[in-house]
């Protein structure tokens, strides 16, 4: 899996946020948020396209997280991905 072109990750008022370059893709205009265990997901994806299972290992080992509850997050950040039309598989 791997984030698709013209989508990058923002930082503005502590908040993570995506966006997208119109010039690549003009029907995206939502706003969404990452919460510090999605952004590092996010980073994940953008630079070592990351498997379910690398980032599940990552997470255990970032956070004091258990496996359900990182699994969780992972599965609700992909859906959340495709749904707006970001992550390639």
């Amino acid at each position: 899996m791997k984030i698709k072109q013209g989508f990058s990750l923002k930082t503005e008022n502590g908040q993570n946020i995506i966006i997208c370059d119109k010039s690549v893709n003009r029907d995206f205009n939502s706003t969404i948020l990452l919460t510090e265990t999605s952004a590092y997901l996010w980073n994940l994806l953008q630079n070592e396209n990351a498997t379910k299972e690398q980032m599940l290992h990552g997470l255990l080992n970032k956070f004091d997280i258990s496996t359900v509850l990182a699994l969780n997050d992972i599965d609700v950040f992909i859906r959340i991905l495709k749904e707006n039309g970001i992550l390639e598989e």
